[in-house]
């Protein structure tokens, strides 16, 4: 791959390949990123590559340790633990909100045509998890737009640097893409249905899972991914009674 435009724009090339590859997990948690190698696959001199590196650094992706080497960062659980809270939380409000807008019918349509989707992606012999995941968002950015929240969707997808990559990991890992479409389905029936009730322990099982697949393995399999929570014994307790509720 060889850009024939300017050292600025090879630098964003660079940017832009290396991030999505942070994000989707080419590039793994703690994997140290060479130089050298980035100007032979780029064929670029090394100020591009250090440009990007850096913005990479300002937005959390890597760490660059001066004299040691750039690392890809760590996946922060104590962070993860409260980028779920917080969604429970408000995604909790915004769904209710948008039951309480009365969805018409070709709202409700759009909804039930992304588990249509999801469903035949599922049918594939390799579940394209890339795609997966984009099903995903637009499913749930669907309504926090249609009740006029589309910049708090922003926020929490500025949270990507952890909770992106660990959802990735989940995918990868645990590949229980049926488990999570079932939870969609069970969250758009919920808003076709008017029932707002039911609405926030939906949302608390379905962003919990992700924690309850990975188990233990996030701390003993993957443990070199991670930078421990300081306070497990909170944060299992609080999790704790999603998974009971879903027994």
């Amino acid at each position: 791959m060889k850009p024939e435009n300017t050292s600025t724009d090879a630098g964003s090339l660079i940017f832009d390949t290396l991030k999505e590859e942070l994000l989707d997990l080419r590039i793994k948690p703690g994997q140290e990123i060479f130089e050298s190698d980035l100007c032979s696959r780029f064929s670029v001199t090394r100020p591009p590559v250090r440009t990007a590196l850096r913005r990479l650094s300002d937005i959390g992706l890597v760490e660059i340790r001066p004299y040691y080497g750039t690392y890809a960062t760590l996946l922060d659980m104590d962070k993860i633990y409260q980028i779920i809270h917080m969604r429970i939380l408000v995604e909790s409000k915004v769904i209710q909100d948008y039951i309480a807008s009365k969805p018409d019918g070709f709202a409700l349509e759009e909804l039930e045509h992304n588990i249509r989707l999801q469903n035949i992606l599922l049918e594939q012999p390799q579940v394209d998890y890339t795609k997966y995941y984009e099903l995903d968002n637009e499913l749930h950015s669907a309504w926090f737009g249609k009740v006029h929240c589309g910049a708090i969707w922003d926020l929490i997808q500025a949270q990507k640097i952890e909770y992106t990559r660990f959802r990735m990991l989940d995918f990868v890992v645990t590949m229980q893409y049926r488990e999570m479409t079932d939870d969609h389905a069970e969250l758009v029936a919920a808003v076709k249905n008017g029932d707002s009730e039911s609405v926030p322990d939906i949302v608390g099982r379905h962003l919990n899972n992700g924690l309850k697949r990975m188990g233990d393995k996030i701390f003993t399999d993957y443990k070199q991914y991670i930078i421990p929570p300081k306070d497990t014994t909170y944060w299992a307790e609080y999790n704790g009674k999603y998974y009971k509720s879903n027994n």
